[in-house]
């Protein structure tokens, strides 16, 4: 229940920290003022995504370093593959999640991500098919917010929903990557005999 409530912190807290960041207004071009507005986005964007890789990890403590290393080398990949091309986007996106959200677990290696697809070939491709629709979903719901609800209203709502979506698929990521072979349950072998 305490990481529940501290991812919900943290998805609330990034929201509330970028529509603070919409609310100046600042025109798009290579102002002082619009370049620090979109270092403190991406600053926010790289703190809350470790902040959510690390609340779902398990198996005692996480290795902070590592979390921060994966999510700054797959922030600036996908920055670079939005910007070569949108339709790159949700493909990069997803193999962020894949290899990234498994970093906040103890005791793994940076590549058991992709192991998903090796251990549990169906869970992995259901989960990826999963993850391709939640984030059509999200782009779909940014785009009405943007219509229906504007201002920093629009902002917040789109922020607090995206970020619920994407908590549950760090989650998903994370939680499928040590999931034992097979799929046997986390029992023990002496209360699933009985």
């Amino acid at each position: 229940m305490r990481r529940a409530l501290l991812t919900a912190a943290v998805v609330v807290g990034h929201a509330v920290i970028q529509t603070a960041l919409v609310v100046p207004r600042a025109a798009v071009a290579a102002s002082a003022g619009f370049i620090a507005l979109f270092a403190a986005s991406a600053v926010a964007i790289a703190a809350a995504a470790v902040a959510l890789v690390v609340l779902a990890g398990t198996g005692g403590r996480p290795r902070i370093g590592r979390a921060i290393a994966g999510v700054v080398v797959a922030l600036v990949v996908v920055a670079a593959l939005a910007v070569l091309s949108a339709a790159t986007l949700v493909p990069a996106i997803l193999v962020a999640l894949v290899v990234v959200s498994p970093l906040g677990n103890a005791g793994v290696g940076g590549a058991v991500g992709l192991g998903s697809f090796a251990r549990h070939p169906v869970r992995a491709v259901l989960a990826a098919v999963l993850t391709v629709v939640v984030l059509a979903l999200i782009g779909v719901a940014a785009l009405l917010l943007g219509f229906l609800v504007t201002g920093w209203l629009g902002a917040l709502a789109t922020g607090i929903a995206g970020g619920a979506l994407v908590a549950l698929l760090v989650r998903l990521w994370a939680r499928l990557a040590i999931r034992p072979r097979g799929g046997a349950s986390r029992v023990r072998p002496a209360v699933a005999a009985q």
